[in-house]
């Protein structure tokens, strides 16, 4: 936990997950400790969450096909968010000690970490088994998401609206699906583009870059702390009602792959 602000008034917190590929990854990353003391000379107290990564002993001969894939990373994806839950509640459980306000309680991750963070928020809108495993009435204040996605049986339907989200993510991204992956449409991650057009009226802050790859799942950490910032700032504690759209356009980029398929992504996640 990292917090460098003194005082008795309690402190928002960031609820951070570490990306990986469901196979690995760590919490203290050094590549995330700079974008942890800049949340907490801004006032945010910073948790980094180990969790489970089922994926990491697992034989690739398992899921070397679309359902046994599918099969596995639903399994890894579950096992991750039970885990998020349970650090939300120490964190819930420590508020006082911590001087933590439950109610301003913010996910984020990073690629695993940011499926884990958004699937967690699906999961509560849904009223699903993992809404019972928190406080009755709990949600997160918001998320950010740095190259994320949902994990959804068929097209995802939210019966509550989300808490405010910012969704970082790369058009030419082959890790996590910009749109969507779906299985037979049945099983798919529907990613950040799909989650925008369907939520397009919500308190949502998009932040898409045009041919970029994966790298959106980091470069937002060192790139865009104050837009993060002003997003917890205005939509998360100042509550306004915004949609924001942001086009990240290089002109020196103009012909790249986007259009991958199912296989692409099992490939690309098997190395």
């Amino acid at each position: 936990m990292i917090d460098q602000i003194q005082g008795t008034q309690s402190k928002p917190v960031i609820l951070f997950a570490f990306g990986g590929g469901f196979k690995g990854g760590r919490r203290d990353n050094p590549d995330y400790i700079s974008y942890f003391h800049f949340l907490a000379r801004a006032g945010y107290v910073v948790v980094s969450t180990d969790y489970r990564t089922q994926l990491k002993d697992i034989d690739k001969s398992e899921y070397s096909d679309l359902q046994g894939f599918s099969s596995a990373l639903q399994q890894a994806i579950t096992c991750a968010v039970e885990d998020f839950g349970d650090a939300t509640n120490y964190i819930i459980e420590h508020s006082v000690e911590w001087q933590i306000n439950p109610a301003q309680i913010i996910a984020c991750g990073s690629s695993a970490g940011a499926i884990t963070a958004l699937q967690a928020e699906y999961e509560i809108c849904n009223q699903t088994a993992f809404a019972d495993r928190l406080p009755a009435n709990f949600n997160y204040a918001g998320v950010i998401s740095f190259s994320g996605a949902i994990c959804a049986n068929g097209i995802p339907k939210w019966i509550m609206s989300p808490c405010p989200l910012m969704l970082f993510h790369g058009d030419a991204d082959s890790t996590v699906p910009f749109t969507k992956a779906v299985v037979e449409e049945e099983m798919g991650l529907w990613g950040s583009n799909f989650i925008c057009m369907q939520l397009k009226e919500k308190e949502t802050a998009y932040y898409i870059a045009e041919g970029i790859g994966h790298s959106l799942s980091y470069s937002p950490m060192k790139d865009n702390r104050h837009d993060i910032l002003s997003f917890l700032n205005r939509l998360v504690l100042g509550k306004e009602k915004r949609c924001i759209t942001t086009v990240e356009k290089n002109p020196e980029i103009s012909r790249y792959k986007s259009d991958f398929t199912i296989e692409d992504y099992i490939r690309e996640n098997m190395r």
